[in-house]
């Protein structure tokens, strides 16, 4: 049994596309939720003409995440975000068909999105950290490591997740920390909105890789003032990126720079 849930705040205009994906991947036994975190738009009332069971969750991704995951008792569950403005493949069908293939407690689908400017989180806080901390996870979506779009077996020991968006590294590191079955599935090509958000996404992917590391004895805590020195540094590169329409000027090339910048000893 597999819950799809997509989760969204305010995706009124996009959300049909998720919903639709769905359903059509959807089995006899199957449930397909939207998990509205806290819109104040028509998104519930759409999810509903197009079939889904509406489940009300607090604002925050991880927070929504959270909502769905204490519901699904059995099966796994099946995250998609509600903002898919094009795919080449039916995301939710792809996904259905690894965790059949496979049965691994956590597959997390990767993708090319050739319309994305800059991935300024993911190359200059998410891999250098995640290289010197956590190697193991590098293979989780490489491309797209931030990934909205993957499937949860029920009942995996995944504590409370971030809040907002650190929930996605969250799953990647923990989960491969703690030896459990983790495996990517190849999307193809994706379009959603390019929003800004470095500069909150940045500091709360570095709040949840270093606490992880903490957590897993990957860093001796004497020694997470000096990331979080590195780590301020890489902040103030990343949050001077240019805005959507904005000109890249060279951003492109600091942003290289912050990731070839040395990191501190982890113990």
């Amino acid at each position: 049994m597999i819950t799809f849930a997509v989760v969204g705040h305010n995706e009124a205009t996009l959300l049909a596309t998720a919903i639709r994906q769905a359903i059509e991947a959807a089995s006899p036994g199957d449930r397909v939720w939207f998990v509205d975190s806290a819109s104040t738009d028509d998104s519930a009332a759409i999810a509903r003409s197009l079939g889904a069971e509406v489940v009300g969750a607090p604002l925050g991704k991880g927070r929504a995440m959270m909502t769905a995951l204490e519901r699904c008792r059995r099966g796994h569950m099946c995250f998609l975000d509600g903002d898919i403005e094009q795919s080449s493949s039916n995301i939710a069908v792809a996904l259905r068909e690894a965790t059949e293939r496979e049965d691994p407690d956590m597959v997390v689908g990767d993708f090319d999105w050739p319309g994305k400017r800059f991935a300024g989180a993911v190359d200059g806080m998410y891999r250098p950290l995640v290289e010197d901390l956590f190697p193991d996870a590098l293979h989780v979506a490489p491309r797209a490591p931030f990934s909205g779009f993957r499937v949860l077996r029920s009942g995996v020991e995944a504590g409370p997740l971030p809040w907002r968006w650190g929930a996605e590294t969250y799953l990647n590191l923990h989960l491969a920390a703690s030896g459990k079955h983790v495996t990517t599935v190849d999307l193809g090509v994706y379009a959603g909105p390019d929003r800004l958000k470095t500069t909150e996404l940045g500091w709360e992917v570095a709040g949840v890789i270093l606490d992880l590391a903490e957590r897993h004895g990957r860093l001796d805590p004497a020694m997470r003032p000096s990331w979080e020195g590195w780590v301020r540094e890489a902040m103030a590169v990343l949050s001077t990126q240019p805005d959507v329409g904005e000109p890249p000027r060279d951003y492109p090339e600091r942003l290289a720079e912050v990731a070839r910048r040395p990191r501190p000893s982890a113990q």
